[in-house]
C-alpha cells in the first residue's frame, strides 16, 4: 500500500511538471509579445505630458549606442512609479515623497545592477544597466511567480485543471504591464505567494521568513499577518481536538489541561510570527526617522544635479534637518508622505472627477465581490465557521476522514481565508486609497481572483450549474497535442463557452492589451 502511495505521488508530481511546460513557455511568449507592443507604441505614439516625478538626469552621463538600443525597447517601461524606483536604487533616498516606496526591490536591482555594471560599463552607462537589470529581473520573477501560482492553486483547489487555468491568467493579468516595467509587483507577488504555498503544506514559522520580506517590498504585506493568524487558529482547533480525545491510563484529559496546553502549543509561536511580519516595516520606519531626524548638515549632501531638483521643487531631503513628522506620533514617514502628496486617506478620492478611475477598477472590485457572495451563498457553515473545519473522532479517539466540507474546487473550504483576505483589501482599496491601484494590488496580493476567473472559464455543461464536482469538468489541463507547443494553448485558441467564461477572458485580454499602449506613453492606468 506504501508502494501504490509512493506511485501515485511519483505520477502526480510528473503530470505537474508537464503541465508548467506549456505555463512557462506561455509566460514567456506574452512577455515577448508585450516588449514588442510597448517598443512600437513607445515609438508610434508620443508621450502625454503627465504631472508625475521624473528622476533629473545627471548632465554629466555620457550616452553610447547600447544606452540608445536599451532606451528604445524599453524605455517605455520607465513610467510612473517606475521613475521612483530606478532613482532609489541609483541614488538612494534622496528626498522625503521617495520614502513612500519601500526598498527591497530598488536593493535587489542596485545589488544586481553593480555585479553586471563590471562587464557592461564599456558599452552603456549605469543607468541603462539598472533599466536592464530591473526588467531581466521582473522577467525570471514572473515565471517564478507563475509557477508558484499553480503549485499553490492546485494544493488549495486539489484540481490541476483550476490550477492550470489561473496560472495561464496569471501572464495576461490584468495588471501584467506593472510586472513587467520596473515594479516591485513581481517580487512582492512571488514573495507571498511562496508563502501562502509555505503556510498550506508546511508550517508557518517557515512561512513567516517570505511573509516578512514581502513587508519589506510593499505596505500591505502587513495584511498578510490574517493568513498567520489563520493558521495557527487552524492548529490550535487541530491540537485541542487531538488532546480532548486523547486517553492516557487514567482517563481523558482534564478539559482546563486541554486549554492550557494547547495556548502554550499555539499563542508562543502566533506571536512569533506576527512580530517577523511586523519588524521588516518598523525597521524600515527607524531608518527613514534616524536618517530624515538629524541636525541640520548632519547627512551628506546630494549630487548638484540632484541638490538643484529638489531645491527648485522644494522638497525635503536629509541634509535639510528634521523632517515635520519627526514630532508626530507615532512619527512613521509612510503615513505623513502618502497624506501629504498622495493625498491618501479614508474616502479622500471620492470626488466626481475621479470617476473615471473608479470606473477602470470597477471589473476586479466586481470580480472579488461576485467571488465573495457566491462563496458565502454556496458554503455558509464554512464561513459561520471562519473557515475552521471541527475535526470528527470516533468513540476510541480515532480521527475520520474526510470532514463533511467541500474539499475540491473553488467552494473548497481552504479558499475561504483567501477569500476574507482579498475582500479585506479590496475594501480598503476602494474606501482609502487610489482606487485605479486596486488592479494591480489585487492581482499580485489576491490568488482567488484567478482561481474565480479560472472557474468562471471552466465548461459545466456536463454537470449541473455552479457547483464543484470534479468529475464533470475537464480531466485534462491541456491537450496532448498542445504539450509541445511553443505557442498554442487550448485556453486562448478555444473560446469559452459560458457568458460569463467570455467576460472574464475579455476582461483580462483587453486590460493586458491596453495597458501596455497607455502606460508606455505616461497615460493614466491602473
Amino acid at each position: 500500500m506504501l508502494m501504490n502511495h509512493r506511485e501515485d505521488l511519483k505520477n502526480t508530481i510528473a503530470n505537474s511538471e508537464t503541465v508548467l511546460t506549456p505555463v512557462t513557455n506561455h509566460n514567456l511568449r506574452t512577455k515577448i509579445v508585450k516588449f514588442t507592443r510597448m517598443a512600437v507604441a513607445n515609438l508610434l505614439i508620443p508621450d502625454h505630458q503627465a504631472d508625475a516625478f521624473i528622476s533629473p538626469e545627471n548632465p554629466e552621463l555620457t550616452v553610447s549606442l547600447g544606452d540608445k538600443v536599451v532606451e528604445f525597447l524599453f524605455g517605455g517601461l520607465v513610467r510612473w512609479d517606475a521613475q521612483y524606483f530606478l532613482h532609489i536604487a541609483e541614488y538612494g533616498y534622496t528626498h522625503e515623497n521617495t520614502l513612500a516606496f519601500f526598498p527591497l526591490f530598488p536593493l535587489l536591482v542596485g545589488l544586481i545592477a553593480n555585479v553586471l555594471y563590471f562587464p557592461l560599463q564599456y558599452i552603456m552607462n549605469y543607468h541603462s544597466v539598472l533599466l536592464l537589470t530591473s526588467v531581466l529581473l521582473n522577467l525570471v520573477l514572473f515565471v517564478k511567480t507563475s509557477v508558484v501560482l499553480f503549485r499553490l492553486s492546485e494544493e488549495v483547489l486539489r484540481n490541476e485543471v483550476l490550477a492550470y487555468r489561473a496560472a495561464l491568467l496569471f501572464c495576461i493579468n490584468p495588471a501584467s504591464i506593472f510586472f513587467t516595467a520596473p515594479y516591485s509587483e513581481c517580487l512582492y507577488a512571488l514573495l507571498t505567494f511562496s508563502a501562502l504555498l509555505i503556510n498550506q503544506t508546511v508550517s508557518t514559522s517557515r512561512a513567516t521568513i517570505p511573509f516578512a520580506l514581502a513587508s519589506l517590498v510593499r505596505s500591505n504585506g502587513l495584511v498578510n499577518i490574517g493568513f498567520v493568524l489563520y493558521r495557527k487558529l487552524l492548529d490550535c482547533n487541530n491540537y485541542y481536538h487531538k488532546l480532548r480525545h486523547a486517553t492516557t491510563e487514567s482517563g481523558r484529559l482534564s478539559l482546563v489541561l486541554v486549554v492550557v496546553l494547547t495556548f502554550n502549543y499555539t499563542l508562543i509561536p502566533l506571536f512569533l510570527g506576527c512580530f517577523l511580519v511586523i519588524v521588516p516595516f518598523a525597521a524600515f520606519q527607524y531608518w527613514c526617522y534616524v536618517s530624515y531626524c538629524r541636525e541640520e548638515g548632519v547627512s551628506p549632501s546630494l549630487p548638484p544635479h540632484l541638490e538643484l531638483y529638489v531645491r527648485s521643487n522644494f522638497l525635503h531631503s536629509p541634509d535639510l534637518g528634521e523632517a515635520e513628522w519627526c514630532y508626530s506620533f507615532p512619527p512613521l514617514a509612510y503615513s505623513h508622505v502618502q497624506d501629504k502628496y498622495w493625498e491618501v486617506g479614508l474616502l479622500r478620492y471620492y470626488e466626481v472627477r475621479q470617476v473615471p478611475n473608479f470606473m477602470l477598477a470597477l471589473p476586479v472590485v466586481m470580480t472579488v465581490i461576485c467571488h465573495a457572495a457566491l462563496y458565502m451563498v454556496d458554503n455558509p457553515q464554512i464561513c459561520w465557521s471562519c473557515g475552521i473545519p471541527q475535526p470528527l473522532y470516533d468513540k476510541k479517539g480515532n480521527r475520520k476522514n474526510p470532514h463533511p466540507w467541500q474539499d475540491k474546487g473553488i467552494n473548497s473550504w481552504r479558499v475561504f481565508v483567501y477569500t476574507a483576505h482579498s475582500l479585506c483589501l479590496c475594501a480598503f482599496c476602494v474606501l482609502c486609497i487610489h482606487v485605479q491601484v486596486t488592479t494591480r494590488l489585487l492581482c499580485s496580493s489576491c490568488p482567488v481572483v484567478y482561481w474565480f476567473a479560472a472557474h468562471l472559464l471552466m465548461d459545466y455543461s456536463k454537470g449541473r450549474e455552479g457547483k464543484d464536482n470534479s468529475d464533470v469538468l475537464e480531466t485534462r489541463a491541456e491537450p496532448l497535442e498542445n504539450m509541445n507547443s511553443f505557442y498554442r494553448v487550448s485556453l486562448f485558441w478555444e473560446f469559452p463557452k459560458s457568458f460569463w467564461g467570455q467576460v472574464i477572458l475579455s476582461y483580462f485580454l483587453l486590460y493586458s492589451f491596453i495597458g501596455v499602449v497607455l502606460f508606455s506613453n505616461f497615460l493614466p492606468w491602473t
